[in-house]
């Protein structure tokens, strides 16, 4: 009988397991095969259907004969559509028809469908190894069977094994930075493979705010460095690595002592008031970048250092410098000094990696400040004197007085025998230096699943200092996780720990009493022996105020400083185009300084040994939500992303101190303050907290992947600014057009990249320092009768309408590449405005704060960068130029009005202008002194009446000479910031050596010689006061040597004439020079997988038109820069 209920018949047998029982049942049930089909070769059924699922056409055959079918859902697909007409047609036929994807089998009428049974494939197992073509195995390199969905990857000897059909006859080969490789199978069980280096510049992955990018499609002004090439070994940070690396970007060092501080300044520093520092971003936490390191608490300082100093600089893949406002607009308030990212290294899948390098460095002093001997300053003396003699009594050549109505001379100062036996007398100097010395190791582990990778770090940097006592010591450690979560969800943490140790020596430009350490060296007599003769250090018997500079080794000040900064991630995958991010964070730095001045030295012993403790902590906290949509358009001709946000970040910090003094011994140090009989010990703490609360989004579409449009907006609300206006919205909007996809430019080959792009957005500046609130300080004493109170008293002013600066800014790039990109590189030009400045206005008023900070006046930026990388060959012999010159000018718009510039100041001057008046050469003897000084003294310099002050309004320059020297006289001579700046590198590969060399350089800017007007001939007549001087005094003007460049050292009594201490510098400074040697492969590797050898000098020499010490890093008795010698070596296991 035909069973009718097809539907109840195939729903009941649809489920596996009884499917599998009544096939098994059925299977054994044999029935003769050749019945089966005659059966079915005899019964005639029709089927006419249209596109008609494939259950629904077995139901009509069940309906129209005796036949149920039996299957396995997991064996055919019921849901596959079928159109079919045959009349009157034997079921056999029909089923060869509809089920020709399937087997089947008829038993009594039971017709049972199964998957086709493939045939056993025969595979051959092949193995390999694959390196680069120095020998070094590649680890990690993908090898697949062309055509089939089978791969592998190669291990931490590049070695790999792989199952290949007999059908397959190619390998494909590949690894990131390589050429892919297609390699013949044969008969070969055995393939070795050798890559060759891809020279051509790849498109690569960008990384921007909140997310990455193709290089191709950035819109915005974006300088991207790859720390594999930067020389890590004598530097404490990335940023002291910088500089050159990108175009637009200027690196300064501050100091050149241990870990020394370090200002970058994106694209100018047009801020007048509010810092010109850029945000940095280090693995997605904007972290604020303020030192922790307290004060001492005493008369020195410690000089500058570098917050980054806590980042290891193994740890970093790589920085992208974000410079115009639509890179920059997506951080808002914080962005307008530029934007730098920090993205660290991360763990890959596969097996551990682990990866040693090591390096010693030794450093010696650049070039030192050469000071007179014993016997040079001896003689020097005996000539001022004898020459201020005959000044004084106005003898020749200095007047027409006779020798005989003089006053009697009253003799040198030394005399012959003593200068006989003076030597080469004290150098100071020489006593506080020393050759310095880097030591640094570093480990990492590298390794994952397909579902885990991790990476961890642990780093030890020492450095000995070329002044003695000037100690840094780093230890770091670092753990990355990514961990995905099931299909759809990962989470990950990024965390480092920091500490660092310095030992301090007194730094900066203090005079007199304040005087540094080096400062004192230079200045002290070097008559006067370290110690006297009780064993006591001596000191100058006119110098009374400058300590022994020797002595001053003996003051201890240490400085420990911790950071942990850790941030944690989860990011979901909703559909394919919709991810949700979740990140949260914390950036805790404490710094502590503990100072002595022990009773050996000349302030220590006044106050009887004086001790401070300090301390300061900070503590950001992150939260931030992220929604990123991708989705492509159109047959995936467009593109549309979209990201949205929400962010929080709260920064917290305090601080304490507490010192004492009046120690009756110098044992203790600072650890037993109560040991100080000192009346009352001075204590102090502080507490203070911003908010700032972020909603931001960015549009970028790409049309027919010609036109690129990106728009981005942030709206931000902070807690430093008054009540009307806490919140700030910055917009951005981007457009780009890849030219060369144009139809009129695809046949040219040559072209590789040609981009045109045009931006224009706003971004703030919110470093206002303290807020906008009105507070008091407590603290402060007053006398009211006989006892003394403690009271407090306002120090700031609210200001309600106080809002941050604003930078609007255009630029205009143009992006290229040519000959398959082995010449690429790009062009921009960019204006910005920085309005509302941030500053301070002088109230008309007598209360006891007499400024209110506010928003006053405008400044402005132009500017230009250049960049070019080309591949000049390839090959063996491989051969890499980088390229960068950059130009900015700063400038003012709009003054603040209480300031009252003088008539010789321009309103759109240059920010960092430099005046004064202009030098005519020196007095000769016999020469008329000029109109404007008539009582000019040869010897003395003739400064150039240019102008004068208007009798009836001395606001007003008359525009002509007036006879005589003063203000008015005075021009603009230049600027301190250079016309521009470069950075050049090459790198050269032969076989297993490698060589890169690295110059970076500024053109045009105006430097003050401060060594030379501190310790020149300027002045020199203080000599007498037993002040040493440099051997720049021996080329002062005498009667004897008139033609000699210096003035004679003797002050005149006329207005300006110090130009001549002014410089306008050019320089170009060789960075690096690093040679390396990679060992072959087989010679190393029953122990190592790759392992290098490297030699390095930092700084070894300068091309120069400055005469004074460097012309970067010099100041008035600064820390010495040097020059770095390095051995290294990098091991991978």
């Amino acid at each position: 009988m035909k069973t009718l209920k097809h539907k109840k018949t195939i729903t009941k047998r649809s489920s596996f397991p009884y499917k599998v029982i009544g096939l098994v049942l059925y299977l054994l049930w044999v029935q003769p095969f050749g019945a089966n089909h005659l059966y079915a070769s005899e019964r005639k059924i029709n089927i006419e259907v249209n596109d008609v699922t494939l259950i629904d056409v077995l139901k009509q055959i069940e309906a129209q004969s005796d036949y149920v079918f039996f299957y396995n859902n997991a064996d055919i697909d019921t849901e596959k559509k079928i159109s079919i007409n045959m009349k009157d047609a034997n079921i056999k036929d029909v089923l060869d028809k509809i089920l020709n994807e399937y087997s089947y089998r008829i038993n009594n009428k039971k017709i049972i469908i199964t998957a086709k049974r493939q045939a056993p494939v025969r595979t051959n197992k092949i193995s390999g190894v694959v390196s680069d073509d120095s020998g070094q195995p590649i680890i990690g390199g993908n090898v697949l069977v062309k055509g089939l969905n089978k791969g592998t990857m190669t291990n931490i000897d590049g070695k790999y094994t792989i199952d290949v059909p007999d059908s397959a006859t190619t390998l494909v080969i590949s690894y990131i930075g390589y050429k892919k490789q297609e390699v013949e199978i044969g008969d070969r069980n055995y393939i070795p493979v050798t890559l060759q280096k891809n020279d051509v510049l790849m498109d690569e992955v960008v990384v921007i705010g909140y997310g990455t990018v193709k290089k191709s499609d950035l819109t915005g002004a974006v300088s991207s460095v790859k720390t594999e090439n930067l020389p890590i070994a004598a530097n404490t940070s990335v940023t002291h690595m910088l500089a050159g690396q990108a175009a637009g970007v200027m690196v300064k060092q501050n100091s050149a002592q241990p870990g020394g501080g370090i200002e970058i300044y994106v694209r100018g520093a047009a801020s007048t008031g509010a810092g010109n520092d850029p945000l940095y971003v280090i693995d997605g936490f904007p972290v604020t970048n303020k030192s922790v390191e307290p004060e001492s608490g005493n008369r020195y300082e410690y000089g500058s250092r570098n917050p980054m100093n806590s980042l290891n600089p193994n740890d970093i893949e790589s920085i992208e410098i974000l410079k115009d406002a639509s890179a920059t607009a997506i951080y808002g308030a914080r962005a307008a000094n530029g934007v730098i990212l920090v993205t660290t290294k991360r763990g890959k899948s596969g097996k551990p990696i682990v990866k040693y390098n090591a390096n010693y460095s030794i450093q010696t002093i650049a070039k030192r400040l050469e000071m007179l001997s014993a016997k040079e300053f001896m003689n020097v003396s005996n000539e001022i004197s004898y020459q201020k003699w005959r000044m004084d009594n106005e003898l020749y050549p200095y007047g027409g007085e006779l020798e005989e109505d003089a006053l009697p001379y009253k003799g040198n100062p030394y005399s012959p025998e003593e200068i006989a036996a003076a030597g080469e007398g004290t150098d100071w100097f020489g006593l506080l230096t020393r050759d310095g010395s880097i030591n640094q190791h570093n480990v990492s582990v590298s390794a994952g699943t397909e579902s885990t990778r991790f990476l961890a770090s642990l780093n030890y940097y020492k450095q000995k200092g070329v002044i003695k006592n000037s100690d840094f010591q780093r230890i770091s450690g670092r753990i990355n996780l990514d961990q995905d979560l099931g299909k759809y969800v990962k989470a990950g943490i990024n965390a480092t720990y920091s500490t660092i140790f310095n030992n301090n020596v007194p730094l900066g430009e203090g005079n007199a009493e304040n005087s540094s350490l080096l400062n004192s060296a230079l200045h002290y007599d070097p008559l006067v022996p370290v110690k006297d003769e009780s064993g006591n250090y001596a000191l100058s018997p006119t110098l009374g105020m400058i300590p022994n500079p020797v002595s001053m080794l003996e003051i201890t000040d240490q400085t420990q400083t911790d950071r942990l900064l850790a941030n944690g991630y989860i990011e979901a995958t909703f559909w394919k185009d919709l991810k949700v991010k979740l990140n949260m964070g914390i950036d805790k730095n404490q710094g502590r300084r503990s100072t002595y001045l022990p009773k050996s030295t000349l302030y220590g012993k006044q106050e009887g040994g004086k001790a401070n403790i300090n301390e300061n902590r900070t503590v950001d906290l992150l939260f931030e939500l992220t929604a990123n949509y991708t989705k492509q358009l159109f047959k995936e001709r467009d593109r549309l992303e979209v990201l949205l946000g929400y962010s929080y970040q709260q920064e917290n910090w305090d601080g304490l101190g507490a010192g004492s003094s009046q120690f009756f011994t110098d044992l203790f140090l600072w650890n037993k303050l109560e040991a100080g009989n000192v009346a009352r010990p001075p204590v102090s703490s502080s507490k203070g907290k911003n908010e700032l609360g972020s909603y931001f989004g960015r549009i970028n579409y790409s049309l027919l992947d010609k036109y690129l449009f990106t728009f981005s907006l942030r709206y931000d609300g902070s807690s430093k600014f008054g009540k009307n206006n806490k919140w700030g919205l910055f917009p951005s909007g981007a457009f780009a057009w890849k030219m060369q996809n144009e139809n009129f430019l695809k046949d040219v080959d040559w072209l590789s990249e040609l981009k045109l792009r045009v931006s224009f957005g706003q971004t703030g500046n919110n470093n206002i320092g303290g807020n906008a609130y009105e507070y008091y300080e407590a603290g402060n004493q007053y006398v009211f009768g006989d006892a003394v109170q403690t009271g407090s008293i306002k120090s700031q002013l609210e200001n309600p309408d106080l809002k941050w600066e604003t930078t609007t800014e255009l630029n205009v790039g143009l992006d290229f590449g040519f000959l398959n990109n082995r010449i690429t590189g790009s062009f921009e030009y960019f204006h910005k405005v920085v309005s509302d400045l941030l500053a301070f206005r002088k109230l008309n008023s007598l209360m006891e704060v007499s400024t209110i900070a506010d928003n006053i006046g405008a400044t402005q930026s132009t500017g230009y960068e250049f960049s070019l990388n080309t591949v000049n060959l390839t090959g063996p012999f491989k051969w890499n130029t980088t390229l960068n010159i950059s130009s900015y000018n700063d400038r003012w718009k709009e003054r603040n009005p209480d300031v009252v510039l003088a008539p010789y100041e321009k309103e759109d001057a240059p920010i960092r202008a430099i005046y004064g008046c202009v030098s005519d050469g020196i007095l000769q003897i016999g020469e008329t002194p000029p109109a404007s000084m008539p009582d000019l003294l040869p010897g003395q310099m003739k400064v150039k009446d240019l102008n004068g002050f208007d009798p009836n309004d001395g606001s007003k320059l008359l525009g002509h000479p007036d006879g005589k020297i003063d203000a008015a006289d005075r021009i603009y001579l230049g600027s301190t910031d250079p016309k521009v700046i470069i950075g050049f590198g090459n790198m050269f590969e032969y076989k297993n050596f490698d060589l890169n060399i690295f110059f970076y350089g500024m053109f045009g800017q105006y430097v003050a010689n401060s060594n030379r007007a501190k310790y020149g001939p300027s002045g020199c007549e203080y000599i007498l006061q037993r002040q040493n001087y440099s051997k720049e005094v021996l080329e002062r003007w005498t009667p004897d040597n008139p033609t000699n460049k210096f003035p004679s050292g003797f002050y005149s009594a006329y207005y300006g004439g110090d130009d001549w201490l002014l410089e306008k510098v050019s320089f170009v400074r060789c960075k690096n020079i690093t040679l390396g040697y990679s060992f072959p492969h087989k010679w190393i590797h029953k122990v190592f997988s790759q392992a290098r050898i490297y030699v390095d000098v930092e700084n070894p020499f300068i091309i120069t038109n400055y005469q004074g010490l460097d012309p970067e890093m010099d100041s008035k008795g600064g820390y010495p820069s040097q020059r770095t010698y390095s051995i290294g070596i990098d091991i991978t296991f």
